[in-house]
């Protein structure tokens, strides 16, 4: 009996071990093919200090890169897709293409897009932060904004309503050298700018500087070496808008560069890259407070004879999505269900060389990855159509920046005849999308009601994704299973 048991329980592991790893297989499976959405550039590149290049409002994605046309010439180029990355406009440029534009940063709440860059100078080499906004979706664009006069580096920026933040590390020394960094905002969507205000005050380097805000709260990590010239991640904090700020917190080990920061409610995740062993590896450091207490700092990769970095995340919940370089492997995908305690087996989106860095963003249930391709040096980018399962999963967008609460049911689930589709009222003129595990459509049913019934017919036993759209809302089911 005893034997019965054990033997009962290992096939129930096993079992368990197998659907996860379908789970994760059909997850992945969802990924589309890579996309070039830089088609005309002659060396594309993103920002190699993570701020983020991908900007959502609703479900539409907005775009920027530099492109390269020489060591002293390049411009910013903007895209955007309204269709949750399905089609994609034609690049502009929305800097001087006969200037020295480096290093774009967007961030996007509602119509108005922010975009703020390195600029510099093609005869004397002087490097200074510029900004550039659009408040009508990127139809139009406002005039370049010179933020410092003085030598900078790598500018940050967020949003929060109509108040812009830009963070920059200036040179305050070039002997002994010495970087500082720098705060500044606009609470007229980008017209005009306050003074700026030191936030760093210490030897070395302050510098990579990432910033996010939510309400009146801003948060900030940097890299910054003022304590044995050894290079760690710091932290700070200000709950009133940016007019006053914690102090500087270190939370995470010597050895540590390449950072950013990512804000939900309460949570403020940190990932970065770790050197401790000798080799990079991505770690995160998180905070379930606002910022006010740090939990102990995890390795993600745990691969001490392999170098990865250029970590970026986002989260929605218990969601977090995060990528990362893997040297001479490639772009990684890692996901968490669960806030952060456990991570998925991870997904290798591109392979490749040194050299690329990536991002990702989400929209509803879909989740998106834009990436520099080192091989042929343009921007490619792939979508997953229910790769976020998170509190925006299963939330209905009818207008930028409001959600609605049109939640749907399906019962029986699994099932092998068919199934009742079940909204919370009705819909008109709606299509409803069934996808394989491939991301093809198998089936489309336009109807009107509150409910549906879907028939099997001829589709075989497997996991399927719903997909509802009515007019310009989407709302969509994580997956359905058809048994027998």
């Amino acid at each position: 009996m005893q034997t019965q048991y054990i033997n009962k329980m290992q096939t129930k592991v096993l079992l368990t071990v197998v659907f996860t790893v379908f789970i994760q297989y059909a997850t992945f499976a969802q990924w589309s093919g890579p996309v070039d959405i830089s088609p005309g550039a002659v060396s594309a590149l993103l920002n190699e200090s993570m701020g983020p290049c991908i900007g959502v409002s609703g479900y539409k994605l907005n775009v920027v890169w530099c492109d390269r046309f020489s060591t002293k010439k390049g411009a910013i180029y903007y895209t955007m897709s309204a269709d949750t990355g399905m089609t994609w406009t034609s690049p502009i440029p929305i800097t001087n293409t006969g200037g020295n534009a480096w290093n774009p940063a967007i961030v996007v709440n509602g119509s108005s897009i922010h975009v703020v860059w390195r600029e510099i100078d093609t005869l004397d080499n002087h490097r200074s932060s510029h900004y550039r906004h659009s408040l009508d979706g990127g139809n139009t664009w406002g005039p370049d904004v010179l933020l410092d006069s003085v030598i900078a580096n790598w500018p940050a920026v967020t949003v929060s309503g109509n108040t812009v933040y830009v963070a920059n590390d200036i040179v305050t020394s070039q002997s002994p050298y010495n970087t500082e960094i720098f705060f500044l905002r606009s609470t007229d969507n980008g017209t005009t700018w306050s003074p700026h205000l030191q936030l760093t005050n210490a030897l070395g380097r302050s510098e990579d500087e990432a910033i996010m805000a939510q309400g009146s709260h801003i948060h900030m990590a940097w890299n910054d070496n003022r304590y044995n010239n050894k290079m760690q991640i710091f932290y700070k904090h200000s709950s009133d808008y940016g007019i006053t700020w914690s102090p500087d917190d270190t939370i995470a080990p010597p050895f540590g560069y390449g950072t950013m920061v990512s804000v939900d409610s309460a949570n403020v995740d940190v990932p970065y890259a770790g050197a401790a062993s000798g080799h990079y590896q991505i770690q995160i450091v998180q905070s379930a407070d606002t910022g006010s207490s740090w939990g102990m700092n995890k390795d993600l990769t745990n691969d001490p004879d392999t170098t990865f970095y250029y970590p970026y995340m986002v989260r929605d919940g218990s969601e977090l999505h995060l990528t990362y370089v893997k040297a001479y492997i490639g772009g990684q995908y890692l996901h968490s269900g669960d806030g952060g305690t456990n991570w998925d087996v991870p997904f290798t989106f591109f392979s490749g060389n040194i050299g690329i860095t990536a991002f990702t963003a989400y929209t509803g249930c879909a989740l998106h990855i834009i990436y520099m391709s080192n091989t042929d040096h343009h921007i490619h980018y792939m979508r997953n159509p229910t790769g976020n399962n998170g509190r925006h999963c299963n939330i209905a967008t009818a207008v930028p920046g409001k959600e609605l609460p049109d939640l749907i049911t399906v019962y029986p689930d699994p099932f092998d005849i068919s199934t009742t589709i079940q909204f919370q009222k009705d819909l008109e003129n709606a299509d409803l999308r069934i996808y394989n595990i491939w991301g093809q459509v198998v089936k489309t049913i336009n109807f009107t009601g509150d409910r549906i019934v879907l028939e099997r017919n001829n589709l075989p036993s497997g996991i399927y994704f719903l997909q509802v759209q009515t007019g310009f809302k989407v709302i969509m089911k994580s997956k359905i299973i058809i048994s027998g």
